[in-house]
């Protein structure tokens, strides 16, 4: 059977992503470093809720403000959404590269993401917005199986013509106990690894 999809993970599979500009925000807003440094900074912080879609943009800002003793102002909206914006790094060319090669073979590229609402904009234009699944939308979280499981519906394939590229190894074990094709990220390796896998399916 031979491939039809590939679904990729976005942050530090699609970009470098990192919480420090936010970390460095809320520690210079906190009326308590002290405490602040004690919980670990904002890396520690719950986003599950949010990404699952479960609160609001409001909410999970004035609850990330309430765990780090912030005083909320309705102006700590725009700063978060920055400071997670600014977390985005350059895309990795070989990711890109591959997305491109896999795009020549027809098969169709897609995105599986746990994702920030406030960062839904970040996604590769080469990717059409019809084949973006992120979990605010979709009520779920990897590596739930059932997230993966929809996905299968709504792209109307077998298990076995995807394959998953994220750079977490549970969200990647829990595709492949599906039957999907599943790729642990690495930069260097990601276009052979895809390659590879396209070639045993034709077989």
């Amino acid at each position: 059977m031979s491939i039809k999809y590939c679904i990729w993970d976005v942050g530090q599979v699609i970009y470098p992503y990192t919480l420090s500009y936010l970390d460095e925000w809320a520690y210079s807003k906190t009326t308590d470093k002290k405490r602040f440094k004690n919980k670990g900074g904002v890396k520690k912080f719950n986003y599950n809720p949010y990404m699952s879609g479960e609160i609001s943009d409001e909410d999970f800002c004035r609850s990330l403000c309430q765990e780090y003793y912030i005083p909320f102002e309705q102006k700590a909206i725009a700063e978060i959404k920055k400071a997670l914006y600014d977390g985005v790094g350059n895309f990795f060319e070989e990711t890109l590269e591959t997305i491109q090669t896999l795009s020549t073979q027809n098969i169709q590229n897609c995105i599986l993401s746990n994702a920030l609402p406030f960062l839904e904009e970040t996604a590769p234009k080469q990717i059409d917005i019809d084949y973006r699944f992120v979990s605010f939308k979709l009520g779920l979280l990897k590596p739930n199986p059932e997230i993966y499981k929809e996905v299968r519906r709504r792209l109307n394939c077998r298990f076995d013509e995807m394959i998953f590229v994220d750079d977490k190894e549970k969200n990647v074990q829990s595709a492949k106990n599906l039957g999907i094709n599943g790729i642990v990220f690495n930069r260097n390796t990601i276009k052979s690894d895809c390659e590879k896998i396209i070639k045993k399916s034709n077989e």
